[in-house]
């Protein structure tokens, strides 16, 4: 426990806080600049474990990394180490199947709404981390980066699908091809990212926004997510019977309740996330 109210649990590499119906991830190794390593990624899974259970009634999870940092990809120094050892070949994202890609499709997943605050550069997986987020804050001096090409390597962390639908074929080979440096003005320009903030007050201004939504109607805003991700992979009239089904779903719950019965009035509906 930290501060009042305010329960902290310490995985490897990762620190998760809870505050009221707020959950907090951060990444915490910022010697290492929060490069993604086995048990950081481990970590991060297990959190996202912890905070979708009921009995901790989340409503929405910030996601930031410690340090000047957001995470600088892939912590290939066990590799290195490897390499000196005597193996004549690396493997860039290890265990991607096993453990990285069913992380970030935990992170994809998360049926509660993700604020990532890229408070510092955000390199291959970390940008993949990163993307994962509904809403996305970035310090005015962070910056992104797919370094793949240097590294002779392919794309991984669904890079290569969420480029290509964020900002286009073009700009995405840019990124993916040539490995380029996406400072936050131009990654804000592009859609890449939603709001960008004096990096002073990238803290404050990702965590005024977490609590927004944490205050919202958090029901509806995963049947949003969901449709959204799901809309990607089908066509307009699968749309039309999601958007029905969904409807059905958030029909009878509280929140709408609440929200109906103010909405002639000026008031503001107070939501409970049920």
């Amino acid at each position: 426990m930290t501060a009042a109210g305010v329960e902290t649990i310490d995985y490897p590499f990762v620190r998760l806080a809870f505050d009221g119906a707020l959950a907090t991830i951060t990444l915490n190794d910022p010697e290492r600049l929060n490069a993604m390593g086995d048990e950081m990624a481990e970590a991060l899974a297990a959190a996202l474990a912890e905070i979708v259970k009921p009995r901790r009634r989340c409503r929405a999870v910030l996601l930031t990394g410690e340090g000047r940092a957001f995470c600088a990809g892939y912590n290939l120094m066990a590799n290195r180490k490897a390499m000196a050892a005597g193996r004549s070949t690396i493997t860039p994202l290890g265990g991607a199947e096993t453990l990285y890609h069913p992380m970030l499709r935990r992170l994809h997943g998360l049926p509660i709404p993700l604020i990532a605050g890229v408070n510092g550069l955000a390199i291959g997986i970390g940008l993949g981390v990163a993307l994962a987020a509904d809403h996305i804050v970035m310090a005015e001096d962070a910056w992104l980066q797919t370094p793949f090409a240097t590294l002779a390597s392919a794309p991984d962390s669904g890079l290569s699908w969420l480029l290509p639908r964020m900002i286009g074929v073009a700009r995405a080979k840019r990124m993916l091809m040539r490995a380029e440096r996406i400072d936050a003005a131009t990654a804000r320009d592009w859609g890449l990212v939603d709001e960008t903030a004096p990096t002073n007050q990238l803290r404050d201004r990702a965590l005024a926004v977490a609590r927004e939504f944490a205050d919202g109607a958090t029901l509806a805003l995963g049947e949003i997510k969901t449709l959204i991700a799901d809309g990607l992979r089908q066509d307009l009239h699968s749309a039309f019977e999601a958007e029905a089904r969904a409807v059905g779903r958030t029909a009878r719950t509280k929140d709408n309740l609440a929200a109906v019965r103010v909405f002639a009035s000026k008031q503001k509906p107070v939501f409970s996330g049920e």
